[in-house]
């Protein structure tokens, strides 16, 4: 199948006029379209030392996916088909995205007009409506719905449809879904009736619930009193010691050219004293914001001397992934400025298409490469022009002088977990919160636009073997840097922050 770089998106107004469409239809030649590229192209089949356990899960969530397919009626159930087919893999850089406008994070079309947080191990209710009646109160764990425990109703509803229930991280996240409906067909309706202990202990009581049509501002009420929503993206501040650092977006622009400016304009003073890296919610946008950040807080020679990188990268030999690179040199040469200024980069470009034709043409089903440590400097100085990110100088010093502390959370993932890898290899630097998201080993997206039209395909095309940070993992600070209060309650995040810097 030909691999497409394909970035804009339809508004749901389009998804609404293509209802007469035959969605069902759709999700099958979709459904049989992913399970080939993944089939032909992805490197777990034959790199990364789970080969059989990847193929296992291929076919199992291929064969239920084929079954889904035959019930879908409307977009929505094509999407959470496709979805959850992606997710079945257990491969975290592996997903499915619809191609019309992706609805906020705190969508919903009925609920049972409260929402729960993942607190300590369970389900706890963290908002409920002022209009409703006979909810559950505020502090009240969930116990149970109708025979399934409050695990295996969690499992039912959420688990593959809105995230890995394995990974604590999507614990977090997906956690106000529970009782919302967001449009899944798959899942059964609102249920009528949970048990849930108000005082967190016991049996608890049987609470008849009411569903909903939910609206935008309790909706969002709801999201902003469960997980922690960034109220600024990206600016500095003093605190006492030190300056936090709030870089909740890792997306290149002119908000992060502005940001970037003002660490210079104090730079003197955060080298000096204590710092908080704020990068709870950091979903969006590349991990080059966190190397030009890296750079300039401990000099890019001292940060690229400390970088450990270890392993190789191993690459699956099919016509497909050779084309990936194939447009990526294209893309370079057809741009004067970046040819000019980075010869190298083309010439390994060059030099990696010759090695797919050599594997080829000896038959292998793979290659290997050397990691070469400065390439996420060279990612960064493409970036932003800092050509001198690749120099190497003689015992370079560190211009960090206090302690230096990573918030994390849930919403951490993508491009943050790279900030962070990075990040954690740099001396005095703690890693602090609540459990980030995941991403495995087999990384660099390749993006396929699915037959039908409707979406497409997101998968990882090479394979890195020997990673520090295993595969499907990602940060759990633990002791105490682990955060277990309220995400939302900013106040006792400050506090406890605080506490870490000895305060």
């Amino acid at each position: 199948m030909k691999t497409f770089a394909l970035a804009a998106s339809v508004s749901l107004l389009a998804v609404t006029a293509a209802a007469a469409q035959d969605w069902g239809a759709a999700a099958q030649r979709d459904v049989e379209a992913l399970h080939e590229e993944i089939r032909d192209n992805h490197p777990a089949l034959v790199t990364g030392g789970d080969e059989a356990g990847f193929g296992q899960r291929l076919a199992a969530g291929y064969a239920a996916a084929r079954e889904q397919a035959a019930g879908v009626r409307d977009a929505q159930a094509y999407a959470f088909t496709l979805r959850r087919f992606a997710r079945s893999m257990d491969d975290t850089n592996i997903s499915f995205d619809p191609n019309w406008q992706t609805p906020p994070l705190w969508d919903a079309q009925r609920w049972s007009q409260f929402t729960t947080g993942w607190r300590n191990g369970s389900y706890v209710v963290t908002w409920v409506d002022p209009a409703a009646r006979g909810a559950p109160p505020v502090g009240a764990t969930l116990v149970s719905c109708g025979d399934a425990s409050a695990e295996e109703f969690a499992r039912r509803r959420l688990d593959g449809w809105e995230g890995n229930l394995d990974q604590p991280g999507d614990r977090e996240q997906t956690a106000p879904y529970l009782f919302w409906d967001r449009g899944n067909p798959f899942v059964g309706g609102l249920p009528a009736s949970c048990r849930f202990a108000p005082n967190g202990r016991g049996r608890g009581r049987e609470y008849n619930l009411t569903g909903a049509f939910a609206t935008e501002p309790s909706l969002r009420a709801a999201w902003a009193s469960t997980v922690y929503t960034a109220q600024t993206a990206l600016a500095v501040e003093p605190m006492a010691g030190g300056h936090w650092i709030h870089m909740h977006d890792l997306t290149q622009g002119s908000a992060s050219q502005a940001f970037l400016a003002q660490i210079d304009g104090q730079l003197a003073a955060v080298q000096g004293g204590n710092v908080l890296i704020d990068l709870r919610g950091a979903r969006s946008g590349s991990a080059a914001l966190g190397y030009s950040l890296a750079n300039r807080l401990w000099g890019v020679d001292y940060r690229v001397a400390q970088q450990r990188i270890a392993g190789q990268i191993v690459y699956r030999v099919s016509p497909d992934n050779r084309q990936f690179f194939v447009d990526t040199l294209g893309r370079m040469q057809g741009d004067p400025v970046f040819a000019a200024n980075y010869p190298g980069a083309v010439r390994q470009m060059q030099d990696l298409i010759a090695q797919f034709d050599a594997a080829a043409a000896a038959g292998q089903r793979t290659f290997t490469q050397q990691i070469t440590p400065p390439i996420p400097a060279i990612e960064a100085a493409a970036v932003e022009g800092e050509a001198g990110a690749v120099a190497q100088v003689a015992a370079p010093t560190n211009a960090m002088r206090g302690n230096i502390v990573v918030l994390v959370d849930g919403g951490c993932r993508n491009a943050c977990l790279d900030v962070v890898d990075m990040l954690a290899t740099l001396p005095n630097v703690r890693i602090a919160g609540t459990p980030t998201g995941a991403d495995s080993i087999h990384f660099e997206q390749t993006r396929v636009a699915l037959p039908s039209g409707h979406g497409y395909l997101n998968y990882g095309h090479k394979t890195w073997v020997g990673r520090t940070r295993a595969s499907n993992v990602g940060f759990v600070p633990a002791g105490a840097l682990a955060y277990t209060g309220n995400p939302t309650d900013e106040t006792a995040v400050r506090t406890w922050v605080a506490s870490l810097f000895g305060g």
